[in-house]
């Protein structure tokens, strides 16, 4: 499994999620963009993407207090658990 940050050009923060592939993590960006604004995600979107390899990586002060569990396959920032 991969666990990824993506920063987005038209979304201020960005998206935690945990997937097999990069291919899946799309899948998962699209879900979870469709639920929250409406749209589709498209690779063109993505300003950046990092793989996170430990917690410490993450914003302490907004990210992680609000965030699911990134040991299982789905959307974990926003916290999005019916995404999976």
């Amino acid at each position: 499994m991969k666990v990824l940050w993506l920063e987005l050009r038209d979304v201020p923060g960005g998206f935690g999620i945990t997937a097999r592939d990069w291919q899946d993590a799309m899948y998962l960006l699209a879900e979870a963009r469709g639920v929250l604004r409406g749209q589709p995600a498209e690779e063109s979107m993505i300003e950046s993407s990092t793989d996170v390899r430990s917690i410490d990586d993450l914003d302490q002060d907004h990210v992680v207090p609000n965030m699911g569990t990134m040991l299982r396959r789905g959307v974990w920032f926003p916290n999005l658990p019916y995404i999976q």
